[in-house]
């Protein structure tokens, strides 16, 4: 990448901080702080970021190292539906920024990453509400001596551009008076819905037969593995008339959901796209 000509690198150890050092001197280098993620359907909170002491001594140490110590970040976890987790991180970001100007750090800019949401089965708040309460902090806690600032909003400007239209493939029940119907798609989880993992990201559906009665249903996908189980417990409602053969629309899909297709699991082709 530095010899691409990138010259700003995100980072949260020590030791990632010594590889830029030694391959990507003199470049710009932002430390990714530990922040809360209550309210994100998809968390995103303990693979990366470090303890905010932590962050401050790397800042010090990127500037002993001869990299240029930037700027901090954050993100409060993807598909956020609350926006006081914006506030809350923008405080700790706050705090820091603070320290590390006091310990003589020209520290310029703050990476407020992404989680901006879109609506799937229930509203979430608008964008004008996330940056409102957004700059509402900023300038709380940062008055006209604003940093440099970026975000990286990705589900929210691809997330309603996407639709998986999906076959029904099976509809039974696991016993004779079972109220709960299966509902077999032939796409899962490893067929690009991985975010239904722990039936965190709940998508829409719509049928040949919406408005007629409907009842309880549990939704999986096509292959042999019984986690390919997408929404038994979210409260799934569909038209009792749903048979196989129907096909059925997933509404914004549009993120994430091509790249986490598997690529032949189950002989299951990945799949397909189609622009228009």
């Amino acid at each position: 990448a530095y010899a691409a000509g990138v010259r700003m690198f995100a980072f949260d150890s020590e030791a990632e901080l010594r590889k830029l050092a030694r391959s990507a001197p003199g470049a710009r280098v932002y430390c990714r702080i530990l922040v809360g993620n209550l309210g994100a359907e998809w968390p995103l909170s303990k693979k990366f970021g470090c303890e905010l002491e932590m962050a401050r001594e790397l800042m010090v140490l990127a500037g002993e190292l001869g990299l240029d110590p930037f700027g901090l970040s954050f993100h409060v976890g993807s598909q956020q539906t609350q926006t006081a987790a914006y506030e809350a991180a923008i405080a700790r970001v706050a705090m820091l920024f603070t320290d590390l100007r006091d310990a003589g750090v020209k520290v310029r800019m703050v990476n407020l990453g992404g989680g901006y949401p879109v609506r799937y089965r229930s509203e979430v708040p608008e964008i004008d509400d996330f940056g409102a309460a957004i700059m509402g902090a900023m300038t709380e806690h940062f008055g006209n001596a604003l940093p440099d600032i970026v975000i990286e909003p990705g589900r929210f400007i691809v997330g309603d551009a996407g639709v998986v239209s999906a076959e029904v493939v099976l509809v039974s029940r696991k016993a004779k008076d079972d109220p709960v119907r299966w509902v077999y798609l032939d796409i899962g989880r490893f067929g690009g819905l991985a975010e239904t993992e722990g039936e965190a990201i709940k998508y829409a559906f719509r049928t040949p037969h919406d408005g007629a009665a409907d009842g309880p249903v549990t939704i999986a996908g096509p292959t042999c593995d019984s986690t390919d189980t997408l929404y038994e417990k979210s409260n799934y409602r569909l038209p009792l008339a749903l048979d196989c053969g129907d096909r059925v629309e997933l509404l914004a899909t549009g993120a994430y959901v091509t790249t986490y297709a598997s690529q032949a699991f189950n002989g299951f082709r990945p799949l397909a796209e189609h622009y228009v």
